[in-house]
């Protein structure tokens, strides 16, 4: 399971900045580009990308002219929405072919049952997702249970997948996701830099991984 250090800043320099140190603790880093209150123009793109040695996550808020722009780059993945159409999907994999698709849903406020589940599932990869992402809320234990079980069988059947439950009770996906088979996990490189709520930092998440690595 690869480690992803997610990067939500509001300016060109900080997100360079933030770039740099986030490489050093993470295995890929997801950039949040069209969070970025300045206008992305060529030279603000270069300044960034020159700084990048790791894969990248570019997720996609419905900036179109940043899609257009930051895709030149060739990101490694891209992350978008469920409700994306598929002309958009074409068009990204028309302008940067080798670019892996994420498609993510999210549902702030509860956690589906397992048919649900499937019918997003088979939802995403009706849109041709080369890994399917799946982030809900825990209102109780038993929704990370459902959500692990569900993982454990995408999995065995060698979906690429990222399953998670988002608040306090769905910590228990985040540290124990990479035994059923998440494809990876997002983990900022201070709590203050999490951009989904029950995030745990890089380090203790790396921390985690070599205990399970052991037992």
């Amino acid at each position: 399971m690869m480690i992803c250090v997610p990067i939500r800043e509001k300016t060109i320099n900080k997100t360079a900045k933030c770039l740099i140190k986030a490489q050093k603790r993470g295995d890929c880093v997801e950039l949040w580009f069209d969070s970025i209150k300045e206008n992305l123009n060529d030279n603000d793109l270069k300044k960034i990308f020159s700084h990048k040695n790791k894969p990248i996550i570019y997720k996609w808020e419905n900036n179109k002219n940043n899609l257009k722009n930051i895709l030149r780059y060739n990101p490694e993945y891209i992350d978008v929405d469920i409700k994306t159409g598929n002309d958009i999907i074409k068009e990204i994999r028309r302008l940067s072919p080798k670019t892996k698709i994420i498609i993510s849903f999210h549902d702030f406020k509860k956690t589906p049952d397992e048919k649900s589940l499937i019918k997003i599932k088979n939802k995403m990869l009706k849109k041709s997702a080369d890994t399917v992402k799946i982030a809900c809320y825990a209102n109780k234990f038993t929704d990370s249970l459902i959500m692990l079980a569900f993982l454990e069988k995408l999995h065995k059947k060698d979906v690429k997948a990222i399953c998670l439950c988002m608040g306090e009770k769905g910590k228990v996906t985040r540290l124990t996701g990479h035994l059923f088979g998440n494809y990876l996990m997002y983990a900022p490189v201070e709590k203050t830099d999490s951009t989904a709520l029950g995030q745990i930092t890089a380090g203790e998440l790396k921390d985690i991984l070599r205990l399970t690595k052991r037992a």
